[in-house]
């Protein structure tokens, strides 16, 4: 690798999944893209689109994991940081494209050119840039952000959706052990067991099935989506964990349990985390896109 400048600014190859890039090229009269590829992450870049009226649409994009260290080697193949475009007077509505690097110390240089100036070395990184931004065609936008009262509204009513589901979860679960117990107990804690492990089957086949999508695509899989099936996860644990302590209890004692003994009612919440869980992957292609959105928001 060449020692340069722009190498010396870049810094150590290693520090390259920092680096950020930003191409700025939207003439007001005309429209024009962004690019933006984030010092956070190399696996994403977000590219803009402007409408000669003005209007913005947005699109989050996978990007290669090599794809930046391969622009960051084309800086440094054309030393970046002493390109020095011709400068002159603007003609009328030309556009004035503009790059700018940032290495990992948050330190940036920008540099722009009056399209109808021709400088090799600027172009050559302008057009890598430009490149990623085409590949907007045929891509889903990212969808409008919430005003205000449209997030109130959804929170309102992702909040009674998710207590119903509980609900629901608990009330069938209720009636589970109430009429198995502890009369079935041994079927009652197979299906238990049964119904956890296919709980989890269910969802390493979804996490497989999505696992090609970026993280704001997924329905079933999404990191939101999956604390809650962990913490009610835990919860049908603590529940197998209930019913064992009962059947052994019955064993050493021989005193049959009743329906509202202790241990009872953690099978009950047991089988009531399982059944919400069940029930959240159900309806996760509702509310699983626009959670996302909101976190993404920084609601």
């Amino acid at each position: 690798m060449k020692t340069n400048k722009t190498a010396e600014f870049l810094r150590q190859e290693y520090s390259w999944s920092k680096v950020q890039f930003d191409l700025d090229d939207v003439q007001p009269l005309s429209g024009g893209v962004r690019v933006h590829l984030p010092h956070w992450t190399m696996s994403q870049m977000f590219i803009t689109r402007v409408t000669a009226g003005g209007r913005e649409t947005k699109y989050k994009l996978p990007l290669g994991w090599d794809e930046k260290k391969q622009l960051c080697r084309l800086c440094i193949e054309h030393d970046f940081l002493t390109i020095q475009p011709e400068e002159r007077m603007g003609l009328p509505d030309e556009a004035r494209p503009r790059i700018t690097l940032t290495n990992s110390q948050h330190q940036s240089h920008t540099i722009s050119k009056w399209r109808g100036v021709s400088d090799r070395r600027f172009d050559a990184i302008y057009q890598a840039l430009r490149a990623l931004g085409e590949r907007t065609a045929g891509q889903r936008p990212v969808a409008e952000r919430f005003n205000s009262w449209q997030k109130g509204l959804f929170v309102a009513g992702l909040g009674v959706g998710l207590l119903l589901v509980v609900a629901l979860g608990y009330g069938l679960g209720q009636w589970l052990v109430a009429a198995w117990w502890p009369e079935r107990f041994g079927v009652l804690f197979g299906m238990h067991l049964l119904m956890m492990a296919a709980l989890l089957v269910a969802t390493v086949v979804l996490a497989r099935l999505e696992s090609h999508l970026m993280r704001w695509d997924r329905t079933f899989t999404n990191p939101f989506m999956l604390v809650v099936l962990n913490f009610l996860f835990f919860l049908a644990v603590v529940g197998a964990t209930g019913l064992v302590e009962a059947a052994v209890s019955a064993w050493r004692v021989g005193i049959p349990l009743t329906t509202g003994d202790e241990r009872a009612l953690y099978g009950t919440l047991g089988y009531s985390a399982i059944l919400s869980a069940l029930l959240a992957l159900m309806v996760a292609s509702l509310i699983g896109a626009p959670v996302v959105r909101l976190v993404d928001e920084r609601f």
